[in-house]
């Protein structure tokens, strides 16, 4: 659809969105989009009870992704603050069934952070929606124990659109290129907008469930690296080198 066609449909294709639940889609990462993350925690896992907590990105705020949004400001504050921790499902792979549940929230809350301390070659900071989960053996073993050996790294949001526009890179488009003029410039990738020529800006949505996907339409949404947690093993880890544990330190404080 060319850019004068998005314009032209503009409040159709919103009123559309706003109708439909967004999940990930599958998307095609490529080596520019997949950052090395930086992140790190401690969690005391209690095995014997069958209950494991992680706390996970599930979304990470001004990054364009698959769909062609971009979320900004504080897109789930109104949504957050409106309905308990508990009352958003933490699910796998979108699938809105009962016996889809992983875990179950105790706190979901949105944090500013470096951008390259989620491994993006950007000055500034954005901000990225943070789930606390604890994770039952119960629900899902399988699942359970992927998050028990790291293998989750990343996930999405299901959410539903409240406030969205249409920003373009065209100046005889006045409204549309002024949200570019303002939001351009914080993008995280904003290569991807230079080739489309035109993001959705979401400023407002109403977060549903976060999921643990195998590619997410948004790629920096891991679990956060748990570096002390027990292990059913009898060689205990290396010690990270000091420049690793430097870099790990940011997120353990970013948590506390």
């Amino acid at each position: 659809m060319t850019i004068e066609e998005l314009v032209k449909n503009k409040s159709e294709l919103i009123s559309l969105k706003k109708g439909t639940i967004k999940i990930a889609d599958i998307c095609e990462i490529s080596n520019k989009e997949q950052a090395h993350k930086a992140l790190s925690t401690t969690y005391n896992d209690d095995l014997n009870s069958g209950v494991i907590k992680r706390d996970i990105v599930a979304n990470t705020y001004y990054w364009m992704d698959s769909h062609n949004d971009v979320h900004v400001g504080n897109t789930f504050k109104n949504s957050i603050s409106q309905k308990s921790a508990d009352k958003i499902f933490h699910l796998h792979d979108h699938e809105h069934k009962i016996t889809a549940k992983v875990g179950k929230f105790s706190d979901i809350y949105e944090k500013q952070v470096n951008w390259n301390d989620l491994g993006v070659s950007k000055s500034g900071q954005t901000t990225v929606l943070i789930g606390s989960s604890n994770i039952e053996k119960e629900l899902n073993e399988q699942v359970f124990k992927m998050y028990l050996n790291n293998e989750v790294d990343q996930h999405s949001v299901g959410m539903q659109y409240v406030k969205i526009g249409l920003a373009v890179n065209d100046e005889d488009y006045k409204e549309e290129k002024a949200l570019w003029d303002m939001y351009y410039p914080m993008l995280g990738n904003p290569q991807r907008a230079d080739e489309k020529g035109y993001f959705w800006v979401v400023s407002e949505a109403k977060l549903i469930e976060i999921s643990a996907v195998l590619m997410g339409s948004n790629p920096l949404t891991p679990t956060i690296e748990n570096i002390d947690a027990v292990k059913d093993t009898s060689t205990p880890d290396p010690s990270p080198d000091s420049q690793e544990q430097a870099k790990k330190q940011f997120f353990i404080n970013l948590l506390k």
